[in-house]
């Protein structure tokens, strides 16, 4: 399972986490963990041109707390990147961050 941190401004914490990947063999999962006091977090793969690799097209995470996919990436494609964005539920628009997933092997 990998494991994203997004901070109490809504921006993912690890520089190496804007672009995270998972592995579609391994049926990885992805959670997404509230810190510093932050959230609750949308995080929505709303991209017309992307879509989700994941069973959900958005997942919301709970102030101080997390989400996970479940059934790891079983509508990605492999070598695929799917970008989403993280928004503050109460107010959708703008986005807070728009990070990656890729799917791999």
């Amino acid at each position: 399972m990998k494991t994203v941190l997004i901070n109490a401004a809504g921006v993912v914490v690890d520089p190496a986490d804007r672009v995270v990947h998972v592995s579609k063999n391994g049926n990885e999962e992805l959670r997404w963990v509230a810190t510093g006091g932050g959230g609750p977090w949308r995080i929505t793969f709303d991209k017309t041109n992307s879509g989700s690799p994941f069973t959900d097209t958005s997942y919301d995470v709970p102030a101080g707390g997390s989400k996970t996919t479940s059934g790891g990436p079983v509508a990605g494609v492999v070598g695929r990147s799917y970008q989403y964005n993280v928004r503050n539920p109460a107010a959708l628009n703008p986005p807070t961050d728009d990070p990656d997933v890729d799917v791999d092997p």
